[in-house]
């Protein structure tokens, strides 16, 4: 049993080896050297099976400095070759290698992963290395410098003229489209076209089209761009638009070339009711927004006077709140001050005397403050005989019967302010006795005659 094992592997080995596909990569460029600067070089790459692809494959990145690389598009070349009597199917990318400078160019190997039908896994392949060396132009010109010299294989060079009116009136408008199709070029290499400026016309440039061209079949067979430019007419007369010219370099006949699109002549009539197409005076009338706004220096000084006020308060409110805080200091001390002047105690006293026969609290408060602390007994006698009499009445009143409570004391009332002069006038001499007596108290020298 073990034998016939062996056996069926052993045959079965062959048809599986037989079953996985066979692949071929071809490089090449083309067309064949010499390779100038500005022609367009392709770079094609066969990828070939035997079988089919289940998902086509992505292109590898090809960075080469000194030139431009175009990558090759979604789209690409079907193909059904034989090599060594066996049919292959595949695909051809294309890049298009432009190259700028002179110097020798080397392609690397480029990289591919290929999904395969009847294949166990995806298979990896690799393109092979090329290289190759760019010179410029013979026999360039002095108008077309050789690095800015259109390669191709032939070009077409036309021109459109769009009128806005016939005839022709001031305010009018006249567009000059200039197409340029190059057959084996990038379009990116097709140099913009140089409009002539001319008096009494106002150019307009209009944004450029550049676009590859097609074969057909999804492949790349050369470039085109189109300039357009739109000239108002300002002045009324005769013009005429210059000839204009493309030279290029003939990469099939090795020789240069030139194409041109010829002048365009056209008449301007005068016409009295243009103006001109932007006046900020009408169009802001018919938006109905009135005439135009003017501020005067007035009016911008005092949003600025008010500009600087803020930024000054806010720069002084901290010593403002410093001097607010002073303020209520000074008040507050002042305040406490009076609260223990000879005046406030003597008016707290009036105002008790009106309706209390003896008011001892403020009468002890008053002695304190006037300076003389006196007793009562010692007050008794410093009043006249009568104040004296009601002095002695109005203690009678407060330590005796309670009825006699609520009859005041005119009589201490018309006392009490002798008493205040009298002892005003006694703290007035005590502060001459015990003053410092003035320096330098000389008797007068008498002047000499």
């Amino acid at each position: 049993m073990t034998r016939w094992l062996c056996i069926l592997f052993w045959l079965a080995s062959p048809m599986a080896l037989a079953a996985e596909p066979q692949v071929r990569v071809e490089t090449r460029l083309s067309p064949a050297a010499p390779y100038l600067l500005g022609s367009t070089i392709r770079l094609e790459i066969d990828l070939l099976t035997s079988t089919w692809f289940t998902r086509a494959p992505q292109p590898a990145e090809l960075h080469l400095p000194g030139a431009l690389v175009s990558t090759p598009t979604g789209q690409a070349d079907k193909l059904t070759v034989k090599r060594d009597g066996e049919t292959y199917f595949g695909l051809r990318l294309t890049y298009l290698i432009s190259p700028i400078a002179a110097q020798n160019f080397r392609i690397p190997a480029l990289t591919f992963d290929l999904q395969l039908g009847q294949a166990s896994a995806p298979q990896q392949v690799s393109s092979q290395a090329l290289s190759f060396n760019a010179e410029a132009a013979p026999d360039a010109g002095a108008q077309a410098p050789a690095g800015n010299l259109l390669v191709a294989q032939h070009v077409r060079f036309s021109q459109q003229i769009e009128a806005s009116a016939t005839p022709l009136k001031v305010g009018d408008s006249l567009t000059r489209h200039l197409l340029v199709e190059a057959d084996g070029a990038q379009a990116m290499l097709i140099a913009p076209a140089e409009f002539a400026r001319i008096a009494g016309l106002k150019a307009y440039p209009l944004s450029a089209e550049v676009k590859p061209l097609s074969d057909g079949r999804g492949s790349v067979s050369g470039g085109q761009r189109r300039d357009s430019l739109s000239y108002v007419i300002e002045q009324a007369g005769s013009y005429q638009l210059p000839a204009m010219q493309v030279h290029w370099w003939d990469a099939t006949a090795g020789q240069r070339r030139s194409t041109e699109v010829p002048a365009v002549q056209f008449e301007a009539q005068p016409n009295s009711a243009y103006r001109l197409p932007f006046d900020l005076q009408a169009d802001l009338q018919r938006l109905g927004r009135g005439h135009t706004i003017r501020l005067s220096w007035l009016h911008l000084l005092i949003p600025i006077s008010l500009l600087l006020l803020g930024i000054v308060t806010v720069l002084a409110l901290p010593r403002l709140q410093q001097q607010r805080q002073r303020l209520e200091h000074w008040q507050a001390r002042r305040h406490a001050s009076w609260l223990a002047s000879e005046t406030y105690a003597w008016r707290q006293l009036q105002h008790a005397l009106r309706h209390t026969p003896l008011p001892l609290a403020q009468l002890y408060t008053w002695l304190q403050h006037s300076g003389d602390p006196a007793n009562l007994r010692e007050l008794s006698g410093k009043l006249p005989d009568a104040a004296a009499q009601a002095l002695q009445q109005a203690l009678s009143a407060r330590y005796g019967a309670p009825a006699t409570l609520a009859v005041p004391n005119p009589a201490l009332r018309k006392a009490l302010p002798a008493l205040r002069r009298a002892l005003r006038k006694q703290a007035q001499h005590k502060i001459r006795a015990h003053a410092l007596h003035p320096l330098n108290q000389h008797p007068a020298v008498k002047p000499q005659r």
